[in-house]
């Protein structure tokens, strides 16, 4: 298992993430996995133009003061609450996935793309 993997412990509602013990002893471990997925987040959902995530912007927040996050705010009002939001703890040994479209039927390939960027694949689904 490599510094990237987690594990998703649901699809629906929030998600959390497990991060390794080794992932934690690295203080940027947090502002590291967010730099690392969501740039694949946006390739793989935004800019492909796949249309579960048509509607989308990618808003990422690598410097918020909870910890990281990776946010998929509605085009046409991003100031809205965001649609998903991916959070990462300061000290990068959780993930929480939460918002509207963790709980649609878009859950299970979410937590499959997560999963498997967070175990350090890049491709897309």
């Amino acid at each position: 298992m490599n510094r990237m993997s987690a594990r998703l412990a649901a699809c629906a509602g929030l998600l959390p993430l497990a991060v390794g013990p080794a992932a934690a002893a690295n203080s940027d471990k947090a502002y590291q996995l967010a730099t690392t997925i969501g740039p694949i987040i946006e390739k793989c959902w935004i800019k492909s133009n796949d249309p579960a995530f048509a509607d989308y912007i990618y808003s990422p927040e690598p410097n918020a003061s909870s910890g990281p996050r990776i946010l998929i705010v509605p085009r046409k009002n991003p100031a809205a609450a965001p649609a998903l939001a991916i959070q990462i703890n300061p000290e990068g040994t959780h993930v929480s996935v939460f918002g509207r479209l963790a709980e649609s039927p878009q859950a299970g390939r979410i937590s499959a793309d997560l999963k498997r960027w967070l175990a350090g694949g890049s491709e897309c689904s």
